[in-house]
């Protein structure tokens, strides 16, 4: 552990982080301060203006005969407010996470956009070298009128402070590390598959509720931005390198790139104290409570909880002569000594032979509650939480006889199926309420919907999801009251292809008599939805799910659309598509790049693709998704034009 200092006149002390290194977007480290090799410094860049357009799309609105028949063209009733707990750290009244809250429940009570004089706007990036495509996989809002975002370029990234009340326009924007892809590696396929499995550099950031963007950089850094007055307080961006932390966690084969042990994903606790995760199974925790220097940083590896379970279940038995090794990891875990578990990683390495390989990855964010953090890896499912007495992270002492059980090290054949990021979980991890805690498993042929209990960590259902060899799920799950969905990511896996997609959506409801969860057979109603990689998310205020999808009826990989699915019947209610015809689409890319990315033919029907991105609700009826080439956002006016009419009660539903 380390300590640093940063002045008590940094107004962003309060959950002070960030750091970066020099890297070609020309982001950098400024003086130092806190004290010489504190690794504290000021966030400084170099920016040129950012290359944009706002451009309306065509639209086209459909509603489905299958919902009209029964109501008419009137949209269902509101569902009640979900009862969540609100993170007191967070920005609250929009999305602050990619997965809405802190409890990645996919659920608003923002009312999305209906068919009230529908509008579809495309923030192109006309970015091109190192910012080329400018994909965009995270959203947050600071009011009605500002949209932050991040746009992904293929080397280089740049968070953005946009102005929503009318057309779209930039207030502010400043770089931030990229991930250092070449141009060859987007036209070798295996490379191209590899950086779209990179989820570090920002998709997992955070605003919290005085209006600061926190981001986990490319570089192994964490990077704090205030914005004030909507604009960036250039002055107030502080950086902590986080580097060493991370690499000293690197349990890899010396053959391997250790390079590749990235930052991906941090969010602070309930407490204030701010957690970040690596790729290869580095768990931090920044204490912010030392006011006037730079915080102190704990750090540990997931790799030693529940060491001799996993390794059980891994290698099929506990090697032999390790039970020393095994020993002195527990007494180096309980003294939070970097350095000791360091070198204990390379000794284990050596011992048990896992040359090759990562032992143990976090490919997905984590989720948080009021007393605890809940992390998924490729192997199990941990709740933990930081002893401030004691100064170390540790599992949760009520689930650690639970892991003897098995059912936490769940069942994975260790292969990347087509449509997930890594060879495990695709989840991150959803809280549903303060009862239960859901992922799903990569059980070979067919994966499961696994629901453990809060306080314990004990299994309460595993539930079969899609058709065996059919199913994947490379999203969060959707938790309302006791209430989840599930989307199907299964044939995802290059962007620039078709990507023949299973599809499907589930839902599962709580039993009260047998108190685990359900299928609601029949739910959809009708129709298959093809989610691709966007989360669906539910809008409680006009009680609709909504999926974006491609049109099965459309050709090749167009024809994306935004379709409100009834929650409580799952009736298709109604479509919106955006969609640009012939040159309308004016993108300043040369042809080759259109050609061996989404090919030239029908070229502004495919930049709609999200491309693995989220979407947010965000205000005025809006819907914010990633695309190819920026962000698409779908809008309405708030409500019908014709007064709705009476309709009869929906068939199935929902207690309020």
């Amino acid at each position: 552990m380390r300590r640093r200092k940063i002045p008590t006149a940094v107004a962003l002390l309060a959950i002070a982080l960030t750091a970066s290194a020099c890297d070609k977007n020309r982001t950098g480290r400024g003086p130092e301060i806190g004290g010489a090799d504190r690794g504290c410094y000021v966030y400084t860049t170099e920016d040129d203006d950012f290359r944009y357009v706002s451009q309306q799309a065509k639209v086209e609105t459909k509603w489905h005969e299958e919902w009209t028949s029964r109501h008419g063209e009137t949209l269902p009733d509101a569902l009640s407010a979900p009862e969540i707990w609100l993170h007191p750290k967070l920005s609250k009244r929009y999305a602050a996470t990619m997965h809405e809250n802190s409890s990645a429940t996919d659920v608003s009570v923002e009312p999305g956009p209906i068919p009230a004089n529908p509008r579809v706007e495309y923030f192109h990036v006309l970015e091109k070298g190192t910012r080329l495509s400018g994909m965009s996989p995270f959203y947050t809002f600071l009011d009605d009128q500002t949209v932050v975002t991040i746009s992904f370029g293929r080397d280089a990234a740049t968070l953005l402070v946009i102005d929503i009340s009318d057309q779209a326009r930039v207030l502010d924007h400043v770089a931030i590390p990229g991930r250092g892809s070449t141009a060859l590696e987007l036209v070798s396929k295996r490379a191209r598959l590899e950086i779209f499995r990179d989820t570090s550099g920002g998709a997992y950031s955070y605003l919290d509720s005085r209006g600061n963007v926190y981001v986990p950089g490319a570089d192994d850094t964490l990077i704090g931005i205030p914005i004030r007055n909507r604009k960036i307080d250039r002055e107030g961006m502080i950086l902590v390198d986080l580097a060493p932390e991370v690499a000293q966690g690197t349990w890899v084969s010396d053959t391997m790139d250790r390079k590749d042990n990235v930052l991906t994903a941090l969010m602070p606790d309930a407490q204030g104290k701010v957690w970040f995760t690596s790729k290869y199974g580095i768990i931090g925790v920044i204490d912010v409570d030392y006011s006037g220097n730079c915080p102190r940083v704990y750090t540990t590896a997931v790799s030693y909880f529940a060491l001799r379970q996993k390794l059980a279940q891994h290698l099929g038995e506990v090697p032999k002569g390790i039970e020393d090794l095994l020993m002195r990891v527990e007494e180096a875990k309980e003294s939070g000594d970097a350095e000791d578990l360091a070198a204990l990683r390379t000794e284990g390495r050596r011992r048990v032979k896992l040359e090759g390989q990562a032992f143990e990855q976090i490919q997905n964010s984590f989720s948080v509650g009021p007393d605890g953090v809940y992390i998924v890896t490729n192997l199990g499912l941990y709740k933990f939480r930081f002893n401030d007495e004691e100064k170390v992270i540790e599992l949760d002492p009520a689930w650690e006889p639970t892991f003897a059980e098995g059912d936490l090290i769940y069942d994975n054949d260790r292969t990347i199926k087509p449509g997930h990021l890594n060879n495990g979980s695709g989840t991150t991890p959803t809280l549903v309420g303060d009862e239960f805690v859901a992922i799903v498993d990569n059980a070979p042929e067919q994966v499961n919907l696994l629901v453990f209990r809060q306080d314990n960590g004990k299994l309460v259902s595993r539930l079969p999801l899609f058709e065996p060899g059919s199913g994947a799920v490379e999203n969060s799950v959707v938790s309302y009251g006791k209430h989840l969905v599930v989307g199907n990511t299964y044939g995802y896996t290059d962007p620039f292809k078709e990507n023949p997609t299973a599809g499907g959506i589930m839902r599962f409801d709580y039993d009260e008599a047998t108190g685990g969860f359900t299928h609601v057979e029949g739910w959809p109603a009708i129709g298959h939805f093809d989610g691709k990689t966007a989360t669906p998310k539910l809008s409680t205020t006009n009680g609709l799910l909504y999926v974006y999808h491609r049109d099965l009826a459309a050709e090749g990989h167009r024809d994306w659309q935004l379709t409100a699915v009834d929650f409580r019947t799952g009736w298709p209610v109604f479509s919106i598509k955006g969609y640009f015809e012939g040159k309308d689409f004016d993108d300043n890319v040369s042809g080759l790049v259109k050609r061996i990315t989404l090919g030239k033919k029908d070229y502004g029907r495919k930049v709609f693709n999200n491309i693995w991105g989220t979407f947010s609700f965000g205000p005025d009826n809006s819907i914010f998704i990633g695309t190819y080439r920026g962000y698409v956002r779908f809008s309405s006016d708030p409500e019908l034009p014709e007064p709705p009419s009476m309709r009869a009660m929906s068939g199935a539903s929902v207690p309020e």
